[in-house]
């Protein structure tokens, strides 16, 4: 029996198609001043959630909480530590808030 990836478990665990993960995943673990504030400066600067998305994208292939942590652990490092928008104004989604919502998707998906 293969291992449910992160991705294929939200989406069952929410009842969405798999094609809304990523906007689905993003609407969880964004701080609400970004939720908020992501249509004006999408405008200006339409990449801003780049770093966020790919971390998601990677997240998604994760079948284990541990590789969730290590993706998170990494993207805090690499692009929010130093970055005032970013570790200051915490204009980024919330590493903790994934970690949360990971734990109880792969808590769901150990019982089915």
């Amino acid at each position: 029996m293969s291992e449910r990836t992160f991705k294929e478990a939200l989406c069952e665990m929410n009842g969405i198609d798999e094609s809304r993960y990523l906007s689905f995943a993003l609407k969880k673990t964004l701080f609400l001043r970004v939720r908020l504030l992501h249509p004006f400066i999408s405008v200006f600067y339409p990449d801003h959630l780049f770093n966020e998305k790919r971390l998601l994208e990677r997240v998604s292939r994760a079948v284990d909480l541990r590789e969730v942590q290590d993706e998170v652990d990494f993207y805090h490092h690499k692009y929010v530590v130093n970055f005032v928008l970013k570790d200051a104004f915490r204009f980024r989604l919330s590493g903790y808030r994934l970690l949360m919502l990971a734990g109880k998707v792969f808590k769901n998906s150990s019982t089915d």
